[in-house]
């Protein structure tokens, strides 16, 4: 995927499931956007809550914290690659 330029999107068990916080590390910084994928049932510190879209803020933050972003730095750099993506 990354050799053919895919873009792939973080949810939020990105903030629990160790198998996507490894792909998070090793996936290209401009390759990444982020996503809530609902209504689905997340675990950890999501367990109860009905999807939000508001939970994309928590998502950036835990992918920018796995590359050393502050969570600012990480939505800008989600943001840019989604308009980009969407060719905004």
């Amino acid at each position: 995927m990354i050799k053919n330029g895919y873009y792939i999107s973080f949810t939020p068990d990105i903030l629990y499931e160790t198998e996507i916080q490894e792909l998070a590390r090793r996936y290209p910084p401009e390759l990444v956007m982020a996503e809530t994928d609902g209504p689905w049932p997340f675990e950890g510190p999501f367990a109860g809550r009905v999807t939000h879209p508001s939970m994309i803020r928590d998502v950036a933050a835990a992918w920018g914290a796995l590359h050393g972003y502050t969570s600012s730095q990480a939505e800008e750099i989600l943001t840019a690659n989604t308009k980009r993506f969407y060719s905004l």
